[in-house]
């Protein structure tokens, strides 16, 4: 009778041979020269992608923090009292506060003409871009109308006392200088809002710009763009 120890041996002993052999076989071709230059491509081709995962999260990162760092400094240089926005693309306005749109509407911006005097000189009918502040604030404004307003009816200007010089119709109930001649001002013209038709000013209508008016106070942000 068989001992329990030669039972066992007998019973795995056609286990453990192909087992030693398979082991005894991968351990001769992982020392070949060609699987060695197989592993070292998949390791070749892997090392890459974990890097480039590496770096789309450092870039990731990075994005977030300059978008914090950006949304920061808009933060700070958003006013903090109403101003207005002036699209001169789409002629529209947004009159704003530091938190919500107060009021937005049309409005009429420069035609983008010029104006070619008699002696030469050219005058360009557009309205300029950049930021500006209310200056000056008028109610039932008069406009001294400049020499290019007589040039481009065909008349001859008069004299800088005539009082052909002074309309009072033109600009409305209310005017916002934000300098060098320029103002947000009304219109006789309504009809025309939401088309680029003015000499370089911004025209608004009448309800629009009576709370305009009342909203912005000297020294209120102008954005036009």
């Amino acid at each position: 009778m068989e001992t329990e120890e030669k039972s066992w041996f007998r019973k795995y002993l056609p286990w453990i041979i192909p087992v030693l052999l398979c082991f005894w076989i991968y351990t001769i071709i992982m020392y070949t020269p060609a699987y060695q230059n197989v592993a070292f491509g998949v390791k070749s081709w892997f090392a890459p992608t974990a890097l480039n995962v590496r770096n789309i999260d450092k870039q990731i990162q990075n994005s977030k923090s300059n978008i914090a760092q950006l949304q920061s400094k808009l933060n700070d240089l958003m006013p903090e009292k109403p101003y207005i926005l002036v699209n001169t693309t789409e002629n529209r306005f947004v009159l704003r506060n530091s938190v919500d749109t107060i009021r937005t509407g049309m409005c009429s911006t420069g035609k983008d003409e010029i104006l070619i005097y008699p002696n030469g000189t050219r005058k360009p009918f557009k309205t300029p871009k950049g930021l500006f502040t209310v200056q000056l604030k008028r109610k039932d404004p008069v406009w001294t109308k400049p020499d290019w307003a007589f040039i481009e009816e065909g008349l001859k200007p008069p004299s800088a006392r005539s009082a052909d010089r002074y309309d009072e119709a033109t600009l409305g109930k209310y005017a916002l200088n934000i300098g060098d001649g320029y103002m947000l001002h009304g219109t006789l013209y309504q009809r025309f809002l939401g088309l680029p038709v003015t000499h370089g000013c911004v025209r608004l209508g009448d309800a629009d710009l009576e709370v305009i008016f009342n909203t912005l106070d000297k020294g209120a942000k102008v954005f036009i763009y």
